[in-house]
């Protein structure tokens, strides 16, 4: 078993695992009327350096090469030089429309990571190796980066539906901070949670 740092090789496997994080919000902006499949999309930009899909900001958990489970991370600084990658991306495959959804998420359900957190995303674990302790593991590796990095905490957003993941983060030590509703009927309230990294 090791945790490592993604490489753009691993597109194909960890394409669907950042998809199984959110699928409900990744259909709906992302929609296949508009553009590509979103496995596609997320397969292309895992590749390449230059949106918040890409492997530069992902972790990969591996077994005898074969990767079970990833996680993304991102601080203020990452996040923000994402954004015109991520833009022209979705601009080039989804339109206006993709850019708009976008940019309605970001603003209203999920924030851009808060000054000295270290926030984790794409969150996920191949379906027959659930509940075996993979996702735990991940986040201790990203908590152990986090205090090397002199972050305060750590942070993410989870759909409050996700009973599963919330049980897990609040074992972890994840305290909910702020609860955001929902705009649509499409898209589950969202939970922003931090975990002290100095307790």
């Amino acid at each position: 078993m090791s945790i490592r740092t993604a490489e753009s090789r691993d597109a194909a496997q960890i394409a669907p695992l950042i998809f199984s994080s959110g699928p409900l919000a990744f259909e709906h902006i992302f929609s296949r009327r508009h553009g590509p499949a979103v496995i596609d999309f997320l397969n292309t930009e895992f590749a390449r350096s230059r949106t918040m899909f890409s492997y530069l900001h992902h972790h990969v958990y591996e077994v005898d090469g074969e990767v079970l489970g990833s996680i993304g991370s991102f601080d203020t600084a990452s996040h923000g030089a994402t954004f015109i990658g991520n833009a022209k991306a979705i601009f080039t495959n989804y339109g206006l429309r993709g850019i708009f959804k976008g940019l309605m998420f970001e603003l209203r359900l999920v924030k851009a990571p808060r000054k000295g957190c270290l926030y984790l995303c794409h969150i996920a674990v191949r379906e027959d190796r659930r509940g075996r302790g993979i996702a735990a593991k991940m986040i201790n590796f990203m908590a152990a980066k986090g205090r090397e990095g002199g972050f305060r905490c750590l942070s993410l957003d989870v759909a409050e539906k996700n009973t599963n993941a919330l049980r897990l983060y609040q074992q972890m030590g994840f305290k909910v901070v702020q609860r955001n509703r929902s705009y649509n009927k499409v898209l589950d309230n969202h939970l922003y949670m931090e975990c002290d990294l100095h307790q």
